[in-house]
């Protein structure tokens, strides 16, 4: 279990073994089932997660309770409780594993307390909050400036494999449609290409 933990790490590769060891020590691994709620609205969630395998959307309820998905992390990403990272505040999101999932979760208070002593650790930091800077960035010019037919264009080119692995429903939601119009959308793409 710790050289999975270990081979994960090493894709950062600024990172020493020191630094591996240090991250490793802070870090636990965990499954989650199809379905699954990992942190819901109002949880004070402890952990950043680096997804091994699977894919665990983000998503909100707006006021009539309809989910609005904002985030597909996959294999690879890391992934958190927006509000508790960055604030530490409680979630104001959701987040639910779309398929069974493995992952690794790291302690964030202890990450936290790394990068203040280790500055590796807080480029590590300073990445992530860029990363989630660039996604948000992208994510409010993906609606301003893209129609829906636009939007899943680009999903298709960019993320193909989320076509494949995440339920119409979950895809509909991000895309800002309803199950139908995405419905359409693909119809007409389909029919044009």
């Amino acid at each position: 279990m710790l050289s999975q933990i270990f081979q994960f790490f090493k894709l950062f590769r600024h990172l020493s073994l020191s630094d591996l060891a240090k991250l490793q020590s802070i870090s636990r691994m965990a499954t989650y089932k199809e379905g699954e709620l990992i942190a819901k609205h109002g949880d004070r969630f402890p952990h950043i997660i680096a997804i091994r395998k699977g894919i665990i959307r983000t998503y909100e309820l707006k006021s009539d309770g309809e989910e609005r998905t904002t985030r597909l992390a996959v294999d690879g990403d890391i992934t958190s409780c927006s509000a508790c990272f960055m604030a530490n505040k409680p979630s104001e999101e959701y987040l639910e594993a779309v398929e069974d999932c493995k992952v690794i979760l790291i302690s964030m208070d202890k990450f936290k307390r790394l990068a203040k002593q280790n500055i590796h650790f807080m480029s590590l930091h300073n990445e992530g909050l860029e990363d989630s800077m660039l996604d948000a960035i992208e994510r409010i010019r993906f609606f301003i400036m893209m129609t829906p037919e636009e939007r899943y264009a680009q999903l298709l080119r960019k993320s193909p494999h989320l076509i494949q692995r995440v339920p119409q429903k979950y895809l509909a939601s991000y895309l800002g449609v309803t199950t139908v119009s995405l419905s359409r959308i693909r119809k007409r793409i389909s029919e044009s290409g």
